[in-house]
Protein backbone atom coordinates (compact mmCIF):
# COMPACT_ATOMS: atom_id res chain seq x y z
CA UNK A 1 0.00 0.00 0.00
CA UNK A 2 1.47 3.61 -0.97
CA UNK A 3 2.20 5.70 1.92
CA UNK A 4 -0.16 8.65 2.29
CA UNK A 5 1.84 12.00 2.19
CA UNK A 6 1.91 13.84 5.08
CA UNK A 7 -0.65 16.65 5.32
CA UNK A 8 1.15 20.00 6.05
CA UNK A 9 -1.98 21.28 7.86
CA UNK A 10 -0.73 25.20 7.31
CA UNK A 11 -1.22 24.92 3.96
CA UNK A 12 -3.73 22.44 3.36
CA UNK A 13 -7.04 24.23 2.32
CA UNK A 14 -10.76 23.42 2.19
CA UNK A 15 -14.18 25.43 1.75
CA UNK A 16 -14.30 25.48 5.41
CA UNK A 17 -10.90 27.07 5.86
CA UNK A 18 -11.72 29.65 3.64
CA UNK A 19 -14.27 30.25 4.84
CA UNK A 20 -13.38 30.60 8.05
CA UNK A 21 -10.02 32.88 7.18
CA UNK A 22 -12.58 35.37 5.16
CA UNK A 23 -13.73 35.71 9.12
CA UNK A 24 -10.76 37.73 9.51
CA UNK A 25 -11.98 40.29 7.26
CA UNK A 26 -15.45 40.32 9.08
CA UNK A 27 -13.64 41.03 12.21
CA UNK A 28 -11.71 43.70 10.41
CA UNK A 29 -14.30 45.11 9.29
CA UNK A 30 -17.24 44.96 11.95
CA UNK A 31 -15.61 47.01 14.05
CA UNK A 32 -16.15 50.76 14.61
CA UNK A 33 -15.49 52.92 12.55
CA UNK A 34 -16.38 50.50 9.39
CA UNK A 35 -18.69 48.39 10.58
CA UNK A 36 -21.70 49.43 8.54
CA UNK A 37 -20.10 51.33 5.97
CA UNK A 38 -22.05 49.98 2.99
CA UNK A 39 -20.54 52.76 0.82
CA UNK A 40 -17.65 51.03 0.90
CA UNK A 41 -18.50 47.40 -0.63
CA UNK A 42 -17.81 46.98 -4.10
CA UNK A 43 -20.90 46.23 -6.88
CA UNK A 44 -23.61 48.56 -7.87
CA UNK A 45 -24.16 51.85 -4.98
CA UNK A 46 -26.83 51.67 -2.45
CA UNK A 47 -29.79 54.21 -3.61
CA UNK A 48 -30.45 56.42 -0.67
CA UNK A 49 -33.36 58.19 0.51
CA UNK A 50 -33.74 61.49 1.93
CA UNK A 51 -37.64 62.96 3.30
CA UNK A 52 -37.30 67.01 4.42
CA UNK A 53 -40.03 68.80 5.90
CA UNK A 54 -40.51 72.39 6.33
CA UNK A 55 -44.01 74.01 7.43
CA UNK A 56 -46.27 76.78 6.66
CA UNK A 57 -47.01 76.40 2.85
CA UNK A 58 -45.03 78.56 0.51
CA UNK A 59 -45.45 82.03 -1.31
CA UNK A 60 -46.84 80.29 -4.51
CA UNK A 61 -45.39 83.18 -6.83
CA UNK A 62 -41.94 83.04 -5.96
CA UNK A 63 -41.57 79.29 -5.62
CA UNK A 64 -43.67 77.91 -8.76
CA UNK A 65 -42.58 78.78 -12.55
CA UNK A 66 -44.96 80.77 -14.47
CA UNK A 67 -46.99 78.98 -17.22
CA UNK A 68 -49.38 77.11 -17.22
CA UNK A 69 -47.26 73.87 -19.50
CA UNK A 70 -47.31 70.46 -18.38
CA UNK A 71 -44.36 69.46 -18.54
CA UNK A 72 -41.53 71.80 -19.31
CA UNK A 73 -37.42 72.49 -18.62
CA UNK A 74 -37.19 73.72 -14.87
CA UNK A 75 -36.90 77.18 -14.30
CA UNK A 76 -36.01 77.95 -10.41
CA UNK A 77 -38.21 81.51 -9.30
CA UNK A 78 -36.43 83.54 -6.21
CA UNK A 79 -37.43 80.62 -3.64
CA UNK A 80 -35.57 77.72 -5.35
CA UNK A 81 -33.08 79.83 -6.90
CA UNK A 82 -30.06 78.76 -4.23
CA UNK A 83 -30.57 75.27 -5.81
CA UNK A 84 -29.82 76.40 -9.52
CA UNK A 85 -26.30 73.84 -8.83
CA UNK A 86 -28.04 70.95 -9.31
CA UNK A 87 -31.73 72.13 -11.11
CA UNK A 88 -31.06 69.70 -14.02
CA UNK A 89 -31.23 67.14 -11.13
CA UNK A 90 -34.66 68.32 -9.51
CA UNK A 91 -38.25 67.74 -10.21
CA UNK A 92 -40.64 70.95 -9.13
CA UNK A 93 -44.16 69.15 -9.11
CA UNK A 94 -47.80 71.32 -8.95
CA UNK A 95 -51.38 70.13 -8.42
CA UNK A 96 -50.19 67.26 -6.32
CA UNK A 97 -52.44 67.48 -3.28
CA UNK A 98 -52.31 65.71 0.13
CA UNK A 99 -55.95 64.98 -0.02
CA UNK A 100 -55.88 61.86 1.67
CA UNK A 101 -56.09 64.05 4.92
CA UNK A 102 -59.22 65.85 4.06
CA UNK A 103 -62.39 64.94 5.26
CA UNK A 104 -65.41 65.96 7.30
CA UNK A 105 -64.69 62.70 9.60
CA UNK A 106 -60.70 63.12 9.81
CA UNK A 107 -59.38 63.99 12.92
CA UNK A 108 -57.25 67.21 13.97
CA UNK A 109 -56.52 70.95 12.65
CA UNK A 110 -55.30 72.19 9.87
CA UNK A 111 -51.69 71.90 11.03
CA UNK A 112 -51.86 68.84 12.55
CA UNK A 113 -53.13 66.96 9.60
CA UNK A 114 -50.04 67.74 7.37
CA UNK A 115 -46.81 66.36 8.36
CA UNK A 116 -49.17 63.01 9.58
CA UNK A 117 -50.23 62.47 5.82
CA UNK A 118 -46.70 63.62 3.79
CA UNK A 119 -45.19 60.80 3.94
CA UNK A 120 -47.68 58.29 5.00
CA UNK A 121 -50.23 59.27 2.18
CA UNK A 122 -53.01 58.83 5.38
CA UNK A 123 -54.57 60.66 8.21
CA UNK A 124 -54.37 61.00 11.18
CA UNK A 125 -56.15 58.64 14.07
CA UNK A 126 -58.68 60.05 16.71
CA UNK A 127 -56.61 60.87 19.82
CA UNK A 128 -56.26 63.00 22.52
CA UNK A 129 -53.83 65.63 21.38
CA UNK A 130 -55.55 68.60 21.47
CA UNK A 131 -54.49 71.78 19.46
CA UNK A 132 -56.32 74.02 16.99
CA UNK A 133 -58.98 71.60 15.28
CA UNK A 134 -58.10 68.75 17.29
CA UNK A 135 -58.15 66.58 19.13
CA UNK A 136 -56.26 64.03 17.11
CA UNK A 137 -54.13 60.98 17.48
CA UNK A 138 -50.89 59.96 15.55
CA UNK A 139 -50.82 59.17 11.69
CA UNK A 140 -53.05 55.88 10.88
CA UNK A 141 -50.12 54.04 8.86
CA UNK A 142 -46.20 53.66 8.07
CA UNK A 143 -44.37 56.00 6.24
CA UNK A 144 -42.27 55.60 2.79
CA UNK A 145 -39.14 55.91 4.71
CA UNK A 146 -40.13 53.22 7.05
CA UNK A 147 -41.73 51.41 4.35
CA UNK A 148 -37.84 51.23 2.46
CA UNK A 149 -36.23 51.11 6.01
CA UNK A 150 -37.91 47.77 5.92
CA UNK A 151 -36.49 46.48 3.07
CA UNK A 152 -33.17 47.83 2.60
CA UNK A 153 -32.51 49.01 6.36
CA UNK A 154 -30.94 45.87 7.47
CA UNK A 155 -27.71 46.16 5.34
CA UNK A 156 -26.90 49.16 7.54
CA UNK A 157 -25.57 49.70 10.94
CA UNK A 158 -28.97 52.08 11.26
CA UNK A 159 -32.18 51.08 9.38
CA UNK A 160 -33.06 55.09 9.37
CA UNK A 161 -32.37 58.46 11.19
CA UNK A 162 -35.02 60.63 11.83
CA UNK A 163 -33.13 64.31 12.08
CA UNK A 164 -34.93 67.35 13.81
CA UNK A 165 -34.09 71.47 14.35
CA UNK A 166 -35.87 72.75 17.03
CA UNK A 167 -38.83 70.67 17.21
CA UNK A 168 -41.27 72.08 19.71
CA UNK A 169 -45.11 71.76 20.99
CA UNK A 170 -47.06 68.58 21.06
CA UNK A 171 -47.87 65.56 18.87
CA UNK A 172 -48.18 65.11 16.53
CA UNK A 173 -46.88 68.47 15.24
CA UNK A 174 -43.35 66.85 16.14
CA UNK A 175 -43.80 63.42 13.46
CA UNK A 176 -43.17 62.47 10.37
CA UNK A 177 -41.96 59.34 10.31
CA UNK A 178 -44.03 56.55 11.28
CA UNK A 179 -43.20 52.94 11.66
CA UNK A 180 -47.12 51.97 11.79
CA UNK A 181 -50.30 52.80 12.26
CA UNK A 182 -50.15 54.58 16.30
CA UNK A 183 -46.22 54.04 16.04
CA UNK A 184 -44.38 57.49 15.68
CA UNK A 185 -40.89 57.32 15.27
CA UNK A 186 -39.50 60.33 16.29
CA UNK A 187 -36.56 63.26 15.54
CA UNK A 188 -34.15 64.03 17.36
CA UNK A 189 -33.05 68.01 17.39
CA UNK A 190 -30.22 67.44 19.88
CA UNK A 191 -27.33 67.21 17.49
CA UNK A 192 -25.20 66.00 20.03
CA UNK A 193 -27.52 63.06 21.11
CA UNK A 194 -27.12 61.95 17.68
CA UNK A 195 -23.03 62.08 17.53
CA UNK A 196 -23.37 59.77 20.51
CA UNK A 197 -25.45 57.39 18.94
CA UNK A 198 -23.68 57.52 16.06
CA UNK A 199 -20.22 57.27 17.69
CA UNK A 200 -21.26 55.22 20.93
CA UNK A 201 -19.33 52.19 19.99
CA UNK A 202 -16.39 54.12 18.23
CA UNK A 203 -15.16 55.07 21.73
CA UNK A 204 -15.95 59.32 22.56
CA UNK A 205 -13.64 61.19 22.74
CA UNK A 206 -11.03 59.47 20.04
CA UNK A 207 -8.86 61.44 18.72
CA UNK A 208 -8.07 61.92 14.77
CA UNK A 209 -4.45 60.54 15.57
CA UNK A 210 -6.45 57.03 17.31
CA UNK A 211 -9.03 57.04 14.31
CA UNK A 212 -5.80 57.75 11.59
CA UNK A 213 -3.99 54.59 13.93
CA UNK A 214 -7.13 52.56 13.90
CA UNK A 215 -7.18 53.59 10.05
CA UNK A 216 -4.05 52.01 9.29
CA UNK A 217 -4.63 49.41 11.39
CA UNK A 218 -7.77 47.97 9.15
CA UNK A 219 -5.60 48.45 5.81
CA UNK A 220 -2.86 45.85 7.14
CA UNK A 221 -5.00 43.72 7.91
CA UNK A 222 -7.20 44.07 4.41
CA UNK A 223 -3.08 43.56 2.81
CA UNK A 224 -2.43 40.63 4.19
CA UNK A 225 -5.76 39.13 3.27
CA UNK A 226 -5.20 40.37 -0.19
CA UNK A 227 -1.24 39.12 -0.33
CA UNK A 228 -2.32 35.99 1.03
CA UNK A 229 -5.37 34.62 -0.94
CA UNK A 230 -3.89 36.08 -3.99
CA UNK A 231 -1.00 34.05 -3.88
CA UNK A 232 -3.25 30.71 -2.53
CA UNK A 233 -5.91 31.36 -5.21
CA UNK A 234 -4.27 28.97 -7.81
CA UNK A 235 -4.80 25.86 -5.52
CA UNK A 236 -8.65 26.43 -5.86
CA UNK A 237 -10.63 24.50 -8.38
CA UNK A 238 -12.30 26.82 -11.11
CA UNK A 239 -15.34 27.20 -9.54
CA UNK A 240 -13.85 28.37 -5.98
CA UNK A 241 -11.33 30.41 -7.80
CA UNK A 242 -14.36 33.01 -9.19
CA UNK A 243 -15.93 33.06 -5.48
CA UNK A 244 -12.46 33.80 -4.25
CA UNK A 245 -11.99 36.55 -6.83
CA UNK A 246 -15.56 37.94 -6.25
CA UNK A 247 -13.95 38.41 -2.69
CA UNK A 248 -10.30 39.86 -3.23
CA UNK A 249 -12.35 42.59 -5.88
CA UNK A 250 -14.25 43.88 -2.63
CA UNK A 251 -11.46 43.85 -0.60
CA UNK A 252 -9.72 46.11 -3.88
CA UNK A 253 -12.24 48.27 -3.65
CA UNK A 254 -12.29 48.81 0.26
CA UNK A 255 -8.45 49.12 0.23
CA UNK A 256 -9.11 51.95 -2.74
CA UNK A 257 -11.85 53.73 -0.01
CA UNK A 258 -9.24 53.68 2.76
CA UNK A 259 -6.46 55.45 1.03
CA UNK A 260 -8.97 57.71 -0.77
CA UNK A 261 -9.35 61.48 0.62
CA UNK A 262 -12.65 63.64 0.43
CA UNK A 263 -16.14 64.00 1.99
CA UNK A 264 -16.80 60.34 2.52
CA UNK A 265 -13.69 59.66 5.19
CA UNK A 266 -15.76 57.99 8.12
CA UNK A 267 -14.00 59.85 10.75
CA UNK A 268 -16.16 61.24 14.07
CA UNK A 269 -16.68 64.67 13.85
CA UNK A 270 -15.35 67.59 16.11
CA UNK A 271 -18.27 68.84 17.64
CA UNK A 272 -18.42 72.04 19.01
CA UNK A 273 -19.19 73.27 22.82
CA UNK A 274 -22.43 72.17 23.59
CA UNK A 275 -24.94 75.20 22.81
CA UNK A 276 -28.97 74.74 23.68
CA UNK A 277 -30.56 72.98 20.76
CA UNK A 278 -33.67 74.67 21.45
CA UNK A 279 -32.58 78.08 21.61
CA UNK A 280 -34.16 80.31 18.26
CA UNK A 281 -31.10 82.06 17.57
CA UNK A 282 -28.90 78.70 17.69
CA UNK A 283 -31.49 77.64 14.78
CA UNK A 284 -29.03 77.95 11.47
CA UNK A 285 -26.06 76.65 13.82
CA UNK A 286 -28.10 73.52 15.05
CA UNK A 287 -29.55 72.77 11.44
CA UNK A 288 -25.81 73.09 10.15
CA UNK A 289 -24.54 70.43 12.57
CA UNK A 290 -27.48 68.12 11.64
CA UNK A 291 -26.87 68.16 8.01
CA UNK A 292 -23.51 67.34 8.69
CA UNK A 293 -24.21 64.56 11.05
CA UNK A 294 -26.60 62.96 8.18
CA UNK A 295 -24.29 63.28 5.65
CA UNK A 296 -21.59 61.63 8.00
CA UNK A 297 -24.07 58.87 8.05
CA UNK A 298 -25.25 58.24 4.39
CA UNK A 299 -21.67 59.21 2.81
CA UNK A 300 -19.95 56.63 5.75
CA UNK A 301 -22.93 53.93 4.27
CA UNK A 302 -24.08 54.48 8.22
CA UNK A 303 -27.30 54.49 6.82
CA UNK A 304 -29.33 54.59 3.40
CA UNK A 305 -32.53 56.00 4.77
CA UNK A 306 -33.04 59.17 6.39
CA UNK A 307 -35.81 62.03 7.35
CA UNK A 308 -35.22 66.07 8.18
CA UNK A 309 -37.37 68.32 9.79
CA UNK A 310 -37.15 71.89 10.11
CA UNK A 311 -38.91 72.86 12.89
CA UNK A 312 -42.49 71.44 14.08
CA UNK A 313 -45.70 71.53 11.69
CA UNK A 314 -46.95 75.38 12.70
CA UNK A 315 -43.16 76.64 13.17
CA UNK A 316 -42.99 79.24 15.80
CA UNK A 317 -39.98 79.80 14.83
CA UNK A 318 -38.24 83.23 13.86
CA UNK A 319 -35.30 84.07 11.66
CA UNK A 320 -33.79 86.83 12.47
CA UNK A 321 -30.18 85.96 10.76
CA UNK A 322 -31.59 86.77 7.54
CA UNK A 323 -34.28 89.59 8.95
CA UNK A 324 -36.98 88.35 9.76
CA UNK A 325 -38.18 88.97 13.07
CA UNK A 326 -41.68 87.69 12.91
CA UNK A 327 -43.03 84.31 13.76
CA UNK A 328 -43.04 81.85 11.04
CA UNK A 329 -46.43 80.94 12.09
CA UNK A 330 -47.75 84.34 12.43
CA UNK A 331 -46.32 85.65 8.92
CA UNK A 332 -48.29 82.53 7.07
CA UNK A 333 -51.61 83.62 7.56
CA UNK A 334 -51.15 86.59 5.51
CA UNK A 335 -52.66 87.46 2.63
CA UNK A 336 -50.91 87.66 -0.90
CA UNK A 337 -51.98 91.76 -0.92
CA UNK A 338 -49.50 91.68 2.36
CA UNK A 339 -46.30 92.44 0.19
CA UNK A 340 -43.96 92.65 3.50
CA UNK A 341 -45.26 89.71 4.61
CA UNK A 342 -44.79 87.81 1.17
CA UNK A 343 -41.23 88.67 1.40
CA UNK A 344 -40.15 87.72 4.64
CA UNK A 345 -42.20 84.46 3.95
CA UNK A 346 -39.97 84.10 0.62
CA UNK A 347 -37.23 84.79 2.55
CA UNK A 348 -37.80 82.28 4.99
CA UNK A 349 -38.32 79.67 2.21
CA UNK A 350 -35.26 80.54 0.21
CA UNK A 351 -33.38 79.91 3.19
CA UNK A 352 -35.09 76.37 4.10
CA UNK A 353 -33.84 76.11 -0.28
CA UNK A 354 -30.32 76.96 0.29
CA UNK A 355 -30.43 74.81 3.82
CA UNK A 356 -31.16 71.69 1.10
CA UNK A 357 -28.62 73.30 -1.34
CA UNK A 358 -26.38 72.43 0.94
CA UNK A 359 -26.56 68.51 1.31
CA UNK A 360 -26.97 68.31 -1.93
CA UNK A 361 -23.65 69.94 -2.12
CA UNK A 362 -22.12 67.77 0.42
CA UNK A 363 -23.30 64.62 -1.24
CA UNK A 364 -22.35 65.86 -5.23
CA UNK A 365 -18.53 65.97 -3.52
CA UNK A 366 -18.49 62.03 -2.25
CA UNK A 367 -17.62 59.50 -4.70
CA UNK A 368 -19.49 56.34 -4.69
CA UNK A 369 -18.39 52.71 -5.19
CA UNK A 370 -18.53 52.88 -8.82
CA UNK A 371 -17.31 56.22 -9.19
CA UNK A 372 -20.13 58.18 -9.51
CA UNK A 373 -21.45 61.01 -7.19
CA UNK A 374 -22.93 60.07 -4.13
CA UNK A 375 -26.29 62.66 -5.35
CA UNK A 376 -26.28 60.41 -8.30
CA UNK A 377 -27.65 57.52 -6.19
CA UNK A 378 -29.51 59.67 -3.99
CA UNK A 379 -33.23 60.88 -3.60
CA UNK A 380 -34.67 63.55 -2.10
CA UNK A 381 -38.39 64.26 -1.13
CA UNK A 382 -38.69 67.91 0.27
CA UNK A 383 -42.34 68.60 1.15
CA UNK A 384 -44.67 70.59 3.15
CA UNK A 385 -47.55 70.37 5.70
CA UNK A 386 -49.71 72.79 3.34
CA UNK A 387 -49.74 74.76 0.30
CA UNK A 388 -50.55 77.98 1.62
CA UNK A 389 -50.38 78.68 4.78
CA UNK A 390 -52.80 81.54 4.96
CA UNK A 391 -55.72 79.52 3.63
CA UNK A 392 -54.46 75.99 5.18
CA UNK A 393 -54.84 74.43 2.29
CA UNK A 394 -54.10 71.04 1.38
CA UNK A 395 -53.78 71.78 -2.11
CA UNK A 396 -50.47 72.39 -4.26
CA UNK A 397 -48.25 71.22 -1.75
CA UNK A 398 -45.03 72.46 -2.98
CA UNK A 399 -42.55 69.16 -3.98
CA UNK A 400 -39.63 69.05 -4.85
CA UNK A 401 -37.54 65.68 -5.79
CA UNK A 402 -33.84 66.06 -6.17
CA UNK A 403 -31.12 63.69 -6.64
CA UNK A 404 -30.67 61.15 -9.25
CA UNK A 405 -32.16 57.93 -8.02
CA UNK A 406 -29.89 55.84 -9.66
CA UNK A 407 -30.81 57.63 -12.94
CA UNK A 408 -34.72 56.18 -12.57
CA UNK A 409 -36.47 59.75 -12.49
CA UNK A 410 -36.16 62.39 -15.97
CA UNK A 411 -34.97 65.15 -13.74
CA UNK A 412 -34.54 68.87 -14.39
CA UNK A 413 -38.57 69.31 -15.42
CA UNK A 414 -41.50 71.32 -13.79
CA UNK A 415 -44.57 69.14 -14.30
CA UNK A 416 -48.33 70.59 -13.39
CA UNK A 417 -50.92 67.90 -12.97
CA UNK A 418 -54.56 68.27 -12.72
CA UNK A 419 -56.00 66.69 -8.82
CA UNK A 420 -53.60 64.55 -8.25
CA UNK A 421 -53.58 62.35 -4.56
CA UNK A 422 -49.64 62.76 -3.17
CA UNK A 423 -50.32 58.72 -2.72
CA UNK A 424 -49.19 58.33 -6.32
CA UNK A 425 -46.07 60.42 -5.18
CA UNK A 426 -45.80 58.15 -2.51
CA UNK A 427 -45.63 55.30 -5.10
CA UNK A 428 -43.34 56.54 -7.39
CA UNK A 429 -40.97 57.39 -4.55
CA UNK A 430 -41.22 53.57 -3.48
CA UNK A 431 -40.58 52.58 -7.32
CA UNK A 432 -37.48 54.47 -7.73
CA UNK A 433 -36.12 52.94 -4.63
CA UNK A 434 -36.46 49.72 -6.22
CA UNK A 435 -39.81 48.99 -4.68
CA UNK A 436 -41.61 48.44 -7.77
CA UNK A 437 -44.50 46.54 -6.24
CA UNK A 438 -45.66 48.89 -4.01
CA UNK A 439 -48.60 49.59 -6.09
CA UNK A 440 -50.08 51.90 -2.92
CA UNK A 441 -49.50 53.85 -0.28
CA UNK A 442 -52.26 55.07 2.47
CA UNK A 443 -55.59 56.12 2.41
CA UNK A 444 -56.91 52.81 0.28
CA UNK A 445 -59.64 55.59 -1.52
CA UNK A 446 -57.25 57.08 -3.17
CA UNK A 447 -56.22 55.80 -7.03
CA UNK A 448 -53.16 53.21 -6.70
CA UNK A 449 -50.13 53.30 -9.16
CA UNK A 450 -47.34 55.46 -9.05
CA UNK A 451 -47.57 59.14 -10.14
CA UNK A 452 -47.45 59.74 -14.22
CA UNK A 453 -44.44 61.45 -16.14
CA UNK A 454 -41.80 61.12 -13.55
CA UNK A 455 -39.66 57.96 -15.03
CA UNK A 456 -36.77 58.85 -17.37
Amino acid sequence: MKPSRPSDFRTTLSRRRLLRGMGALTVALTTPIWKSATAFAAGKPAKRFVGMFSANGTVASAFFPPGTATDVPLALGTILAPMEKHRQQMLVLNGVHMISTIGANKPGGPHMKGPGAMFTGGSLLPGTFTGSGGPAGYADGPSIDQLMANRIGASTRFSSLEFGVRIEGQEPLRVISYRGSNMPNKAVDDPWQIYTRLFADAGMGTTPAQLAQLQMERKSVLDFLKDDLSRLSTRFAASDRARLDSHLAGVRQIEKQLTTTGTQTCATMTMPARIDPRAIANFPMIGKLQMDLMLLALTCGMTNVATFMWANADSWQYYPWIGVNEEHHELSHAGPSDAAAMDKLTKINKWHAEQMAYVLDGLAAATDTDGSRMLDNTLFLWGNELGLGNTHTYMNIPWVVAGGAGGYLKMGRYLQYKDEPHNKLLVSMCHAMGMEDVMRVGDATQAAGPLAGLTA
